[in-house]
């Protein structure tokens, strides 16, 4: 028997994000010491906020360490800019492992956000930024390949979450969602610095990315931290509650990223996911 809890709905869709549980595997006990892993690309890594540990962009106030650190757990990260799916499941990014190889069969908490970087998210809104209104950049992309990449992405997270569960059957997993980076005004955000056009195809994408995550995790033993629902509010020109930047750093972070404030709140929903607050 399995029992389906409703945590969120995706905002302005049909989709609902749910968390399925198994009741044949208990979940391993979250006590202090317990081990965890943090796995993704830049946006669990946490490039620009104090303090970096290394090339990977990772930062020791990123939303997972600062879940170990509010939990006492024993945390390994491995996240790292630029990674994707394969990264994580068996290709190596550089000199390092994939990433999947720090999940044992005792780790009792994952945590992960990837995906972007498989459908060019981020790297489009990189090279689309500073663009004028009379601009068409993302017509230059290659546009089918992104639209492949997006129906695939669902099954590649699915892949990647049963990896996961393979490796380390008793363990939690929650799958963190990108933050919102494209807000539902985004027309009128001039932070983004990108033209109409490019901001409604990059903020399509994004909640295309989004709704890939709550398809993946709707039918499999894995939590989800709905960052994308709840960041509305808190985009690129929200200056005073900003959890991620835009064209411009405000003070944390690097640009299209999230800040330092957001790793708060990402770690915040990943405790609220696992009933901790």
């Amino acid at each position: 028997m399995r029992k389906i809890i409703t945590l969120t709905a995706l905002c302005c869709s049909l989709l609902t994000a749910t968390a399925a549980f198994s009741e044949d595997v208990p979940a391993a006990a979250l006590v202090p010491g317990a081990k965890y892993v943090s796995l993704g690309s830049s946006f669990a890594a946490g490039p620009g906020v104090a303090n970096q540990l290394g090339s990977c962009g990772r930062s020791d106030n990123n939303y997972s360490h600062l879940v170990a650190a509010a939990l006492g757990l024993m945390l390994t990260d491995v996240s790292c800019n630029g990674a994707t799916t394969a990264n994580i499941l068996d290709t190596p990014q550089g000199d390092a492992a994939p990433q999947i190889d720090a999940v044992s069969r005792d780790t009792a908490l994952v945590t992960v956000t990837i995906g972007g970087n498989d459908i060019s998210f981020t790297s489009s809104t990189f090279a689309c930024a500073g663009t004028t209104q009379d601009e068409h950049c993302t017509a230059n992309l290659d546009l089918t390949m992104i639209d492949d990449a997006v129906n695939q992405l669902p099954a590649k997270l699915g892949e990647m979450l049963d990896a996961i569960k393979a490796k380390a059957p008793q363990a939690t997993i929650v799958l963190v969602t990108y933050p919102r980076v494209f807000p539902s005004d985004a027309a009128n955000c001039g932070e983004l610095e990108l033209s109409a056009d490019d901001t409604s195809y990059l903020a399509a994408l994004g909640q295309k990315l989004e709704a890939a995550f709550v398809s993946a995790t709707s039918s499999r033993q894995s939590l989800i931290a709905d960052a994308y629902v709840r960041a509305e509010g808190h985009g690129p020109c929200d200056t005073a509650e900003r959890w991620i930047n835009g064209a411009n750093v405000a003070d944390t972070g690097i640009r299209y990223h999230p800040t330092a404030k957001g790793h708060i709140e990402m770690a915040r929903l990943v405790r609220a996911a696992l009933g901790s607050i």
